[in-house]
């Protein structure tokens, strides 16, 4: 009779993710920690496996993969090793953007007919980890989700706290040379600890959905505590960039695919354009757009309400 009722009481978590320096781990770790520890859940996770893996850190690789990234050319992974036909309560999806972008593998396995399996009729949490930039990258995963078929129940986003221009000069130092500590005048890269042990409280909203078998408020539960959290300039500096980035990735693949020679004067083409805009263009867009935010409010108010949520 136990068995029975331990049975009956289990749910199931499926959780699908890549992380390099392993900051996301640690996210969905703290998100998931005390399910962990409950009898009652079962949770499945997968660390997705690119053939070969991406390096951490990044060296030169890291604007080499910038055409792939915008155009969600996939990589090559490794089988998974969970069975896509299982039954789940909720899948996890835990990403990184990369060039405003899912990352490679994600949108890898976005493509594969594994994910049709599995998140067909499923429900669907994403979790990002960024620098503060990831509204682009979740509009392209929301179309990836329909067309398999899946339901977005909910978003988690942790972004850098650090100064638009200090993030911007941290996570450079950190995916290339591989320095996420404090040094000289520059904070610590990436999500602060702070704010990964407080997302532990994701996770108690989560697991309430799970039980009650309810998953229709519960981005408005997650948004109530700041789950998702919106800088208006910074949705309108992603927009425009957006499209000029994908102006870019075609002008790079004209050259070649991924790790062609032919294509290095392209790429150090957008360096330089990536380097012009941050220094120049960016500072002055940032103004106007922050005076637009103003301005407009009850317009740009709607704009940051759509971001927070999660329909398309």
């Amino acid at each position: 009779m136990k068995l029975f009722h331990f049975i009956t009481k289990m749910k199931r978590i499926l959780v699908i993710y890549y992380t390099q320096s392993g900051q996301l781990k640690k996210i969905i770790d703290s998100i998931l920690g005390r399910m962990m520890e409950n009898e009652e859940f079962q949770i499945d996770i997968e660390r997705l496996q690119p053939i070969p893996d991406f390096p951490f850190p990044w060296g030169e690789q890291f604007f080499d993969c910038f055409p792939e990234s915008v155009k969600g050319i996939p990589c090559q992974l490794e089988p998974v090793s969970f069975n896509p036909e299982q039954e789940y309560d909720l899948i996890i999806l835990g990403y990184q953007p990369w060039y405003l972008s899912p990352s490679i593998p994600i949108s890898a396995f976005l493509k594969s007919k594994t994910a049709k399996k599995v998140l067909k009729g499923r429900n669907v949490v994403t979790i990002i980890g960024a620098r503060n930039m990831w509204t682009r990258s979740q509009q392209i995963i929301k179309k990836y989700l329909i067309d398999l078929k899946a339901h977005l129940v909910g978003n988690i986003a942790l972004v850098d706290r650090s100064n638009n221009y200090i993030a911007g000069f941290t996570i450079i130092r950190w995916l290339i040379s591989g320095i996420k500590g404090p040094s000289l005048f520059l904070p610590e890269a990436g999500v602060s600890e702070k704010d990964i042990r407080a997302a532990a409280k994701f996770g108690q909203i989560l697991e309430k959905a799970i039980n009650q078998h309810s998953y229709e408020n519960l981005q408005d539960q997650l948004i109530q505590h700041k789950a998702v959290r919106i800088k208006y300039h910074l949705t309108c500096i992603e927009k425009n960039a957006r499209k000029i980035f994908d102006i870019f990735a075609d002008y790079i693949l004209k050259k070649g695919d991924a790790h062609d020679p032919k294509r290095k004067g392209r790429i150090r083409h957008f360096k330089i354009y990536l380097l012009f805009v941050f220094f120049v263009v960016q500072p002055v867009f940032s103004f106007i757009f922050i005076i637009k935010r103003w301005v407009l409010y009850p317009l740009t108010q709607k704009e940051i309400n759509y971001y927070k949520n999660i329909k398309l």
